[in-house]
């Protein structure tokens, strides 16, 4: 029995052993995971391939320029034309307003202004009874659509149901193999 305090004082002196190689292990890993990561390091280990590298990632990042110097040129003359046409154009309408300069108005006398005042009451009430006129003609055609009730079927017309027919219409509930 006096083996087995032995044995577990031996398991906790092992168990300390590898907390203490796996603090060692990680605090390595740290520093190397530093070392990898800290760009001052590659800046002064490597300058011309830090440069290099500096200059690739500038060259894909910044957009290429399409225009050439022929491009320009052409966008400096269309522009250089519109320009003409605006003036040109400005001068033409300038011009054509001041030939067309209307005689001044007539003034209109007080049965013209009476009229225009009017005008839209008059509109509005042949609007209004037009208006009238279709809804009663409406609720006319409607009221007669009842009435009436459907078309009389005779006897021996198609869909017609008498003694030896079977009914060809759709089927009410309740009737003979309704549901």
């Amino acid at each position: 029995m006096a083996t087995v305090p032995n044995d577990a004082d031996e398991i906790r002196r092992q168990m300390a052993q590898i907390r203490r190689a796996m603090h060692e292990d990680v605090k390595e890993v740290v520093a190397t995971a530093e070392a990898a990561t800290d760009w001052r390091r590659y800046l002064k280990a490597y300058p011309g391939v830090t440069l290099g590298a500096a200059f690739a990632v500038g060259y894909l990042i910044v957009p290429r320029r399409h225009k050439t110097a022929e491009a320009i040129a052409a966008t400096q003359a269309d522009l250089s034309k519109v320009r003409e046409l605006v003036e040109t154009t400005g001068k033409k309408v300038v011009e054509t307003a001041k030939a067309q300069t209307s005689p001044p108005e007539r003034k209109k006398g007080l049965i013209a202004a009476g009229v225009g005042l009017l005008m839209p009451l008059a509109w509005k009430a042949v609007q209004g009874y037009a208006m009238k006129y279709l809804e009663q003609w409406i609720m006319q055609q409607q009221a007669a659509a009842l009435h009436t009730g459907p078309p009389p079927v005779h006897p021996g017309a198609p869909g017609a149901t008498g003694p030896g027919r079977p009914p060809t219409g759709p089927r009410r509930a309740g009737g003979p193999g309704g549901f």
